[in-house]
């Protein structure tokens, strides 16, 4: 079990979490790094307190995400899990770093809290983890970043002319002729009043 929990961040956190449920002090200091070694003293000679901090773990959590340092030799786990409070059950967010020391990854600090973290889901989605098909833990390569909305330029209306109706052109002018014309009488010679009368068109 020692051996196989140096491999990886993962399995070095697990043998420790394990350990803190069973109240194990001796055992938690196996697998906690020089750095959390002075922070598991603490606990030392006040089982009181250590049964404080087990409470707030989970009996079963889910690795969220694993951020790995660019030279390897740190990392910070995210999970996520119950616990049971006085009778109730809610969720707890644990935030744990490790470091690579010379014998394999080890503890340097683990916190579980009822609340969740400030930027808890943010890291998460930057480093997020899977399990595979035989049970290890593979980092997901993170979704890529939506691509920016092309903006397209609204078409510019055409400003087509409004066609110009044409004018009918006005009818042809009519000649008024007075209503009160006298009769129409043929005469070997006619005025142009005799004409007028016989309907024919002034000169």
């Amino acid at each position: 079990m020692f051996a196989a929990a140096q491999e990886n961040p993962e399995a070095a956190y697990l043998a420790l979490h394990r350990a803190a449920l069973a109240h194990n002090l001796n055992e938690m200091m196996l697998y906690a790094s020089e750095e959390g070694k002075t922070d598991l003293l603490a606990y030392a000679g006040d089982p009181i307190k250590l049964k404080l901090v087990s409470s707030m773990m989970p009996r079963v959590y889910t690795v969220r995400s694993l951020a790995v340092s660019p030279d390897t030799s740190r990392a910070r786990m995210r999970a996520t899990g119950t616990f049971s409070f006085m009778g109730t059950t809610a969720p707890t967010f644990g935030v744990i770093d490790l470091v690579r020391e010379p014998g394999g990854w080890k503890v340097a600090k683990f916190e579980w809290t009822g609340d969740k973290p400030h930027g808890f889901d943010a890291a998460v989605a930057q480093s997020p983890v899977r399990r595979s098909s035989s049970g290890v833990l593979e980092k997901v390569a993170p979704p890529p970043p939506p691509p920016p909305a092309e903006v397209k330029p609204e078409p510019i209306a055409a400003q087509t002319e409004k066609p110009v109706p044409e004018t009918p052109p006005p009818p042809p002018a009519e000649v008024q002729r007075p209503r009160n014309r006298a009769p129409c009488e043929i005469k070997p010679v006619m005025t142009d009043e005799d004409l007028q009368n016989c309907g024919a068109s002034p000169r």
